[in-house]
């Protein structure tokens, strides 16, 4: 399930508690992050076990695609009830939300 640019700014100003993921290779981090913990694509199911159940879990990645995918197939393979990939990624949260932000590779 995607979660909007918009209500994960809005989640931010307000302090909700949720677990920020990015699943992004570390040469992209390197370039530009938004926070929350950096655990690559390939590490996440090994470690999703240890991942909170009591509050959302967001996926982001550069584009949105990698993280709709493991969306998905987590959805389908772990009873989660609150998944969710950051929609358009880092870069489109750069682009409306913090130009100072230069995530393009």
């Amino acid at each position: 399930m995607f979660l909007s640019l918009e209500t994960f700014n809005q989640w931010k100003l307000e302090g909700k508690d949720f677990m920020l993921i990015d699943v992004r290779e570390d040469y992209e981090v390197a370039l530009c992050h938004i926070g929350g913990t950096h655990i690559p694509l390939d590490q996440v199911i090994h470690n999703f076990n240890s991942f909170p159940e009591d509050k959302p879990l967001i996926f982001h990645c550069n584009s949105g695609k990698r993280s709709d995918a493991l969306v998905y197939f987590l959805e389908h393979k772990f009873n989660h009830q609150h998944l969710f990939s950051l929609e358009g990624g880092v870069q489109a949260y750069a682009e409306k939300f913090d130009s100072s932000l230069k995530c393009t590779l």
